[in-house]
């Protein structure tokens, strides 16, 4: 009986050891031994393919090792490799997060226990059909979707069961009691096949050449690893950032910091494309300001966190060049003064950046105490910057000093095509002469336009580049906008207060604008406008852009992915360079001063030609004449002797440079009392008949090529061509007058 006893205690005791089976390293009395238990028991006599056939490899490092994922669901391509680099020491779970990180196609669901049993997985996700949406349910909640950060979504407990992907056509297995569980496979250099691990990713230490594979069992029943592996093809960002627009976003606070999404001339797009590029790296809290300015991306953010409140990025590529965590102040704006310099807009006051140099300045003075800058434009002469208290500050940027004061509660300003200055108040627009800084007021009949301070950002009030006109959307108070967007014709002073529509009215949540929300693109012409859901928490993730033509017809919408991206400002990629035409002489002769209208002999495609800014680069004796540009943008060449130099004119768009040289032959002098103006142009151009060639000069010889350099036989009367016998396209004349020579195209339509 004694022994009996003790043989029934040895087999329960025996059965008890058996049942224990282990999901990486948790024990589970829940799994039946006839069906776990053999996994523990058994190899994998699955043979793996060659490290050399791995296609994506993430991480830097000495050492390798292979990460293999088995979803088990039908769906292709399943068990997918990643490779994986490292120095010094890695565990299974470090190798999980980094390829999370770095492949935002893959994502993980996982809870971190303690030191003890350390982070389980509990779900892995891979977006295959490339739509981006990234993202888990929890027991159904589709109102708060969890969304991953650097890849991972965290959870409090053994709750894996209880999520589900956004996207049902994607990878996505989760489970741990119900659903089904994944099981941890590992294999080391010395190793033929995989051994089931009973230990967790944490306590996995990889050795180089070593071999992790999870595999999802369905059911809670056993599947057997694939014959296949197949090489993960690598993440590839959208690299042609020339062709569309950038949304920069305020982004999720608390959760993650700023970013940027690019969206394509196809609608196509490519979410956080600075962070992909670097290394999953962000902007600053709340990140409210981007510009381009000479092939430089300026991002502000009000806080600094990860990379700072002032971030620059190569705008071709997307290459972190700079950051900066200390830049005076919470950051506001920011500012390209000249190639040299630029002016960063903070919470106290505007700080000098050098460009050059890559570094934070000294505050201006006079700009302390006026409460938080907003935005700031350059034309080709001043600084205009609103301020929260002081009104608009105009800035002379070649000392760095506030030289006059608009006073009033100023909420935006920007400058027109045709180089006028304006700002916008609650109920009224003032025109600023950009010189003089005269001001004239025009009150916006019905609609009001409002921003708050309190929560600042770019405002919509903004301009384009093809037509004299401004465009904003109206408002109902500081917090709540309305539903139309308002023009405003520069040329004849008139509002359009029923320009374009915001769609999404009606039902309610209706669509409301965020940020900026307004921002027209400088070469197409086209406005895009950026939308979210109105009311609070979930509402926020539903955004909407819509891109409207010149008429304000709505010609398209783009949906992006459920997110809590709060957009804050679009920004259009600056590709073209400034063009001088020819109707800036190459040779002059003078006698006296004489001044030359630099503001229409310059124009560039993607930037305001008025604001192009003029200076003068070298004059190759000043004995013989001395040369300045005044407040009119006009180039005042000023005899001192006879002789003969060359100067230089260099324009600066928006960052970006050309050169234009100028042969001064001074035949004597006859004193500065008198100015002589030169100017040249031809018109109408396209021209269907007569051209008309205007200069306060003799002409004496005009030539016209075809576009292969043929000349074309030409008769003039009275600076009059006749040209309508010559055929449709493109044609080049060359007029020479007693003082300069000028050579322009023109188009015979």
């Amino acid at each position: 009986m004694k022994q009996n006893y003790f043989l029934r205690i040895l087999l329960l005791f025996t059965f008890l050891v058996n049942a224990q089976v282990k999901v990486q390293g948790v024990i589970r009395y829940d799994l039946k031994q006839n069906s776990t238990a053999k996994i523990q028991q058994s190899k994998s006599t699955t043979s793996t393919i060659d490290f050399d056939a791995i296609k994506y490899w993430v991480g830097t490092g000495a050492n390798k090792a292979a990460l293999v994922v088995q979803w088990n669901d039908g769906k292709n391509s399943d068990a997918l490799v990643w490779g994986f680099r490292w120095d010094g020491t890695a565990t299974g779970v470090d190798m999980v997060k980094a390829i999370a990180k770095a492949d935002h196609r893959f994502f993980a669901l996982q809870y971190d226990s303690g030191p003890t049993l350390g982070t389980a997985i509990g779900g892995l996700g891979f977006d295959l059909n490339g739509i981006n949406t990234i993202g888990l349910y929890k027991d159904g909640n589709t109102t708060y979707p969890h969304y991953p950060v650097d890849g991972l979504v965290n959870t409090s407990g053994y709750d894996f069961d209880n999520f589900t992907a956004i996207d049902a056509t994607d990878h996505w297995q989760s489970g741990w009691a119900t659903n089904g569980y994944w099981s941890y496979w590992v294999k080391n250099p010395a190793d033929s096949d995989f051994d089931y691990s009973t230990t967790g990713a944490s306590s996995r230490v990889l050795e180089n050449g070593s071999w992790d594979l999870w595999s999802y069992n369905p059911s809670m029943i056993e599947a057997p690893i694939a014959s296949t592996f197949n090489p993960v093809t690598p993440f590839v960002l959208a690299t042609d950032f020339t062709k569309g627009f950038f949304m920069v976003n305020e982004d999720w606070f608390g959760h993650t910091n700023g970013s940027v999404n690019f969206i394509d001339d196809s609608g196509n797009v490519s979410y956080r494309v600075y962070s992909t590029v670097n290394n999953n790296q962000t902007f600053g809290v709340t990140t409210q300001y981007g510009t381009i300015y000479g092939d430089k991306f300026y991002f502000v953010s009000k806080q600094a966190a990860d990379a700072g409140r002032l971030v620059v990025a190569n705008a071709k590529t997307m290459q972190k060049i700079a950051a900066f965590e200390t830049i005076g102040g919470d950051g506001r704006s920011f500012l390209g003064v000249n190639e040299n310099k630029g002016y960063i807009g903070a919470s106290n006051g505007i700080y000098l950046f050098d460009i050059a140099n890559m570094q934070v300045g000294s505050l201006i003075s006079g700009t302390a105490g006026a409460g938080q800058i907003g935005n700031m434009i350059r034309t080709s002469q001043y600084v205009f910057a609103i301020t929260q208290n002081k009104g608009i500050l105009i800035i002379d940027p070649t000392t760095n000093t506030v030289i006059n004061t608009i006073v009033g509660g100023f909420q935006s300003v920007v400058q027109a095509k045709d180089g006028s200055v304006w700002a916008i108040q609650n109920q009224k627009l003032i025109n600023i002469d950009a010189t003089s800084f005269a001001t004239t007021d025009y009150p916006i009949p019905t609609t009001k336009y409002f921003t708050t301070w309190a929560a600042w950002n770019a405002g919509s009030f903004t301009y384009s580049n093809q037509q004299n006109a401004l465009y904003w959307i109206n408002s109902i108070n500081s917090f709540s906008s309305g539903s139309q967007i308002v023009r405003f014709d520069v040329a004849t002073k008139t509002f359009n207060e029923n320009f374009g529509a915001i769609p999404g009215q009606t039902p309610s949540p209706r669509q409301i604008p965020y940020g900026a929300a307004l921002r027209i693109d400088p070469v197409f012409d086209k406005l895009i406008l950026n939308t979210t859901e109105s009311g609070y928490g979930p509402h926020f993730q539903k955004n909407w852009v819509h891109i409207y033509d010149n008429t304000g017809a709505l010609t398209n919408t783009i949906v992006l992915n459920d997110y809590y991206w709060f957009p804050s400002v679009t920004v259009f990629p600056d590709n073209s360079v400034p063009v001088v035409n020819t109707t800036l002489p190459s040779q002059v002769s003078i006698s006296s001063a004489t001044v030359i209208d630099l503001k229409t002999v310059v124009s560039d495609t993607d930037n305001l030609s008025a604001a192009i800014v003029k200076s003068i680069k070298s004059n190759t004796n000043p004995a013989v004449v001395s040369v300045t540009i005044n407040t009119k943008d006009e180039l005042v060449l000023t005899p001192q002797s006879p002789g003969e130099v060359t100067i230089t004119i260099s324009f600066n768009s928006n960052g970006k440079l050309v050169e234009k040289s100028i042969t001064v032959n001074v035949t004597n002098t006859l004193g500065t009392d008198k100015f002589d103006r030169i100017a040249f142009t031809i018109y109408p151009n396209p021209v269907s008949d007569i051209l008309n060639i205007k200069t306060q000069d003799e002409v004496l010889n005009v030539m016209i090529y075809d576009i292969s350099g043929r000349q074309i036989n030409t008769r003039i009367n009275n600076n009059q061509i006749d040209v309508s016998d010559l055929t449709k396209g493109f044609y080049i004349i060359n007029v020479v007058t007693d003082r300069a020579s000028y050579q322009q195209k023109f188009i015979k339509k």
